[in-house]
């Protein structure tokens, strides 16, 4: 899978890591549960999105996203690769003040 992962970190815009450092660090959130994954995403952008989800395709290899919330039953750990998404997807693309609403970026604190 080494080989694997050296080729969509070839193609990303944004980071690949699969260390031991990351894969450790990754691998725990606020609960009790420990998986290891195999690799830790930081996706720039939506094209970015694409090669990951084509990669878990083409591998059986799922994706567990991890964004601005803190988790605290075990949702955001694995064993596949997971998608850090809060390091670039932290924008706000609309406000509404009339209407009271705000569309943003999964990584928005």
């Amino acid at each position: 899978m080494k080989n694997e992962l050296k080729a969509l970190r070839a193609i990303l815009k944004g980071e690949l890591k699969y260390d031991a450092l990351y894969k450790s660090i990754y691998a725990t959130d606020a609960s009790v549960y420990r998986r290891t994954p195999i690799a830790v995403a930081f996706p720039k952008d939506q094209s970015d999105l694409v090669s990951l989800i084509n990669f878990a395709s083409e591998h059986s290899v799922s994706l567990v996203p991890r964004t601005a919330g803190t988790s605290l039953a075990g949702q955001c750990v694995g064993d596949g690769i997971i998608v850090d998404l809060s390091k670039h997807f932290t924008n706000i693309l609309e406000f509404n003040a009339e209407e009271l609403w705000i569309r943003v970026q999964p990584g928005v604190i």
